[in-house]
């Protein structure tokens, strides 16, 4: 009696932390993964939830080759008529230098593909200082041209200064952070900027509307959630990856779109 009710206290309370019983999202939709930096974690440090261990994103890169699964950029992916089955999207956010050093290899080794969403002109994540005890570099020019050259690296805009966009009143200044930030990627890249993504996945009709006119193609924000063809090319939802959970919570994302409640 007691080991049944010892048994049945185990399974509610791993069925709560992990949703193994939520329903299957259909393979038709494709799966866009937001990423930051791929990098070993720092101690006492709580940003590490946006660090991915060089070691599990290899896995996770293993597992969509492993498994039949089609990598694209989110402007390649947006531009096709109907989307493949078992269809992915790699995208990080911020530019981090160890993108390029930890994670270009890998994406190389499986021949997988990403968008990164620059902020272009800075050299660190500056906008995080209150945040956190360590700040990190941000790619250089000879770096992006690296990751060009092999073609399977799409750079897109992260604004100016990754400013919360909700938050600049006048105009003139949001058009500045979208405008320019196109710009200077493209002057960068010496390549058109498609695809932009709203810094802390903030965003208004405004904002859109300023995004469309700028002549971006799509962009990304932090709603949890899958792509269908049929969805806003403006409002894309992505699935979040953390540095902090485990292989089997990366799988319910991807199968279940929630790992947690």
């Amino acid at each position: 009696m007691i080991e049944s009710l010892i048994f049945i206290i185990i399974f509610l309370a791993l069925s709560l932390r992990y949703n193994w019983w939520r329903k299957t999202h259909s393979l038709n939709k494709a799966r866009i993964l937001m990423y930051h930096s791929i990098s070993e974690h720092k101690i006492n440090e709580k940003h590490n939830k946006w660090r991915v261990k060089p070691k599990d994103f290899d896995k996770q890169m293993k597992w969509f080759y492993d498994n039949g699964w089609s990598s694209y950029t989110i402007s390649e992916l947006t531009s096709l008529n109907s989307i493949p089955e078992k269809s992915f999207v790699v995208t990080f956010d911020d530019g981090f230098e160890d993108n390029y050093i930890n994670a270009f290899p890998i994406l190389k080794k499986y021949n997988f593909k990403a968008t990164i969403y620059l902020v272009p002109l800075q050299n660190e994540n500056h906008w995080e200082k209150d945040n956190t005890s360590y700040l990190s570099k941000l790619l250089d020019e000879n770096q992006i041209k690296d990751m060009l050259s092999s073609n399977l690296i799409e750079f897109g805009s992260h604004t100016l200064s990754h400013k919360n966009l909700l938050k600049i009143e006048k105009l003139e200044d949001l058009e500045k952070e979208i405008f320019f930030s196109k710009q200077k990627v493209e002057e960068l890249t010496k390549t058109e900027c498609k695809a932009f993504a709203y810094p802390y996945g903030k965003f208004d009709d405004r904002i859109i509307d300023i995004v469309k006119k700028a002549g971006y193609k799509n962009a990304t924000v932090v709603k949890r959630g899958l792509f269908d063809k049929t969805d806003d090319v403006f409002t894309i939802n992505r699935l979040g990856i953390l540095g902090t959970e485990s292989f089997i919570d990366f799988l319910l994302k991807i199968f279940k779109v929630r790992n947690k409640l």
